[in-house]
């Protein structure tokens, strides 16, 4: 079976090696995207863009860029060159429209706008002219098509605009949400095809260390590796694309792969060490199906507990998790016997191999070392100060589990990028001296049947930019106000004849407006746009500044109501929306997806312990990482991102793999007429080993992702480590402490659990001599 499945594993390599690689150049990524699109807040946004055309916008500036820069006229006219020709050859369109502060400037000193210069520049201010009034920049509004085709749009215009103005593409310092996204894309890409290799490497290394045997090391590598590479391919050959959520799947169903594999081979080492000869692997395997059938399907359970998530990219992350955690589990039983085979074979010719370890004797105390450093002595201390690390451990959940209440979430896209990628510092350049980039959407619809004349609907407009300008967090604003002539006086001598004039005004504008994309008709009537801007990074409640937002809006609506006007409306979108929206998912997500897998694993770990009360008690050392590190950096208001939402269901799964094991020795001593303390001791001597080395290598292993630029990438894999580590201090501190109590007990009275096999009831050979 080992050799057809590994011939297996052969063939599929080089589709697999294909997959993967079609599949990281598949590689897009937009938040907006991964909500539903029958969510309200998707909803609200798409409707927006039907009416306004608006679309992914990319900045493009340089150093001393000024407003009167003839430049930016240039480069807009090489822009719309370009967008020519691919309309002339029936090409589908990369460009919405182009403007910069130049061309507007130039349209509002001009006929019929007519404004002095610096009331021109205030009205852009912040918006495409910096506070100094003089910095501007390039903005090329992207259609549908061009911002998903985003690989070929961007280096097609940074190249056309470079040439024209004489620079070298480098020297453009160009921003906006398509070009993050690209950003995104390449370093999330880079962070596996970099960091993926040289994590196996090193895994491998350590793996042959602790087992000391080539012919135990390859099948579990071999099935890690191969098992990243699966669900790459996957990803690719089932028409999906691949995104920043799914870039750590491979790394995680690795590190699964290696906990899997280092138990198998650890129970047939003991087998080996205990003298079974040519039974050992079958007596391994009979002994390790129990525990490590359990601890896939509560890891699977994890995993795919992330499937009642909202954001489509973590219901896959769950599905393909829970599918790779089932591969696994399955080769490595189809693999590792052989090897164990010929592992038995290569040895036949040699001395008998030494055992890795002795039975402890807690009798002998003539090695200072091994009462102070030993799993005996450990387990004595364990069981002696039981009640202490008990009452430490629950305190420290509960007080932990209080932060929870204070966790945040991010998606803004700056965040995920370390400081030293050049779409965050041109982000940062444009923010600082243009005006902030995150937009934010309100519009104010009339009604056909609404009593507002037109002047009156560009006040009512007016006074709503106005009010909302006021909200400290908020710079930059542009409505059709921007576009129009200041209001006149409506007052006094001729203000009839100032009244029809700008009402002829506005009615010649109009359809400039419209292609602005200020202005739409729709059926039920008028839509103004106010779009206005909020710094990318700016550290305040998102919730609370949409709440505001409303209440100005309100404030304004509800005055004109009071003057006799009516049918008028008012909503809210844009990527700000989205993104809290977003960001409200991902928690609830965390919330809700690891209640449905704690239940769910605390219901197999009842079945599988046969007792209510023993399934709950063992369910806190599971349950103990997740709200440790989740509460501590709840209280430490350290927000979470993508890379660390999945970790809470995954950290589940990886701590019940420790416990099975470690739970499966303890029973099984019980049987066998041993005390509690004694079963403890045999626990640690059988699988505290195993547990350590785990930890060990998958921590290492992972450790290689912290040098990553794709923050979500280096985020999960130090929330990951810190995982493994405070899960082995669960199995190895916690569950003790526990079985020295109240759940040793129960178990002592109960039945013979599911993770022991029947036929190994006789442990004799397993009590200290």
């Amino acid at each position: 079976m080992a050799a057809l499945t590994g011939l297996v594993l052969l063939i599929s390599a080089p589709f697999v090696v294909r997959g993967s690689d079609l599949g990281l150049l598949s590689m897009f990524n937009a938040p907006l995207m991964w909500v539903d699109r029958d969510a309200p807040a998707r909803r609200e946004f798409n409707e927006f863009i039907d009416l306004f055309g608006a679309h992914d916008l990319i900045v493009v500036t340089w150093e001393g860029c000024q407003v009167d820069d003839e430049r930016l006229s240039t480069a807009a006219d090489a822009v719309l060159d370009v967008q020519a020709e691919r309309d002339a050859t029936g090409k589908q369109r990369l460009v919405n429209n182009v403007f910069s502060g130049k061309t507007l400037l130039d349209t509002l000193t001009s006929m019929p706008i007519d404004l002095s210069r610096q009331a021109a520049i205030d009205r852009l201010n912040g918006v495409l002219v910096g506070q100094d009034d003089k910095t501007s920049c390039l903005v090329v509004e992207l259609t549908e098509y061009g911002a998903v085709q985003r690989r070929e749009t961007i280096p097609l215009l940074k190249e056309t605009i470079a040439q024209s103005i004489g620079f070298a593409v480098d020297d453009l310092i160009a921003t906006g949400p398509a070009i993050d996204g690209m950003a995104i894309d390449q370093e999330s890409s880079r962070s596996i095809q970099q960091y993926s290799i040289p994590s196996i490497l090193i895994s491998l290394v350590l793996c042959y260390v602790c087992l000391r045997s080539v012919w135990l090391t390859i099948p579990i590598m071999a099935v890690g590796a191969w098992a990243q590479g699966f669900l790459l391919a996957l990803i690719y050959y089932s028409g999906e694309t691949m995104n920043a959520i799914l870039i750590v799947l491979p790394a995680l169903v690795f590190v699964l792969a290696v906990s899997v594999g280092i138990h198998l081979a650890n129970y047939f080492l003991e087998e080996v060490d205990a003298g079974a000869g040519s039974d050992a692997p079958v007596r391994a395997i009979r002994k390790a199906a129990g525990p490590c059938t359990l601890a896939g399907i509560t890891t699977a359970i994890g995993l795919a507990s992330l499937g009642i998530s909202d954001v489509e990219p973590i219901r896959q992350f769950g599905f393909l998790g829970a599918l790779g955690t089932i591969v696994c589990v399955i080769l490595l039983f189809l693999m590792l016997p052989g090897f164990m085979v010929i592992w038995l074979k290569v040895s036949s010719g040699r001395h008998a191999p030494k055992p890795r370890h002795q039975k402890p004797n807690p009798s002998d105390t003539s090695n200072p070392s091994s009462r102070w450093l030993s799993f005996a002595s450990v387990a004595g201390g364990i069981s002696r100060y039981s009640f202490v690390i008990r009452t430490l451990c629950i305190t420290g959940m509960i007080v932990s589990g209080v932060g929870l209440v204070r966790l945040r979430t991010t998606i803004d896209v700056v965040s995920l990028l370390s400081e030293d990628n050049r779409a965050v510092e041109d982000f940062h350049w444009v923010e600082k001296n243009v005006g902030p980039l995150v937009p934010i959407e309100v519009v104010i619809y009339f009604a056909d049947d609404s009593n507002v004349d037109p002047i009156d609907r560009l006040r009512i407009v007016a006074a709503v930019q106005h009010q909302i300008s006021q909200i400290e967090v908020l710079e930059g604003t542009m409505s059709a106000v921007t576009f129009v002539p200041s209001f006149p006086r409506l007052t006094g001598l001729g203000s009839t004849i100032r009244k029809t004039v700008f009402l002829r005004q506005i009615e010649q504008s109009r359809d400039e407006l419209i292609d602005s994309h200020f202005l739409a008709e729709t059926k039920r009537g008028d839509a103004w746009r106010i779009s206005a801007r909020v710094k990318g990074q700016a550290h305040f409640d998102y919730g609370t500044f949409l709440d505001r937002l409303q209440t100005e809006v309100d404030f304004v609506l509800s005055k004109a109501e009071d003057a006799g006007y009516h049918g008028i409306s008012s909503s809210s979108t844009g990527v700000l929306v989205l993104v809290y929206r977003i960001q409200k998912m991902l928690l609830s997500d965390l919330f809700f997806s690891f209640l449905t897998a704690l239940g769910l694993v605390a219901i197999v770990m009842m079945m599988a312990l046969r007792s209510i009360l023993a399934g709950a008690l063992a369910m806190l050392p599971n349950i103990f990482p997740t709200l440790v590190l989740f509460g501590v950096m709840g209280w430490a208001e350290h927000a979470i991102d993508i890379g660390t939402v999945m970790t809470a269901s995954v950290a589940l799964g990886i701590a019940v793999d420790g416990t099975f094991h470690f739970l499966k020795w303890f029973t099984q001593s019980l049987k066998a007429g041993a005390s509690n303390e004694t079963a403890i001791t045999i626990a640690y001597e059988r699988c505290g080993g195993a547990l350590i080395q785990t930890t060990i290598i998958c921590a290492c292993g992972l450790m290689i992702y912290s040098f990553s630029g794709f923050l979500p990438v280096r985020h999960f894999s130090w929330i990951l480590l810190m995982m493994l580590v405070t899960a082995l201090f669960g199995d190895l501190v916690l569950l003790p402490a526990l079985l020295a109590g109240k759940l040793g007990d129960i178990l002592g009275r109960t039945g013979l659990p599911l993770i022991v096999d029947a036929a190994d009831t006789d442990a004799s050979s397993e009590l200290p001599q």
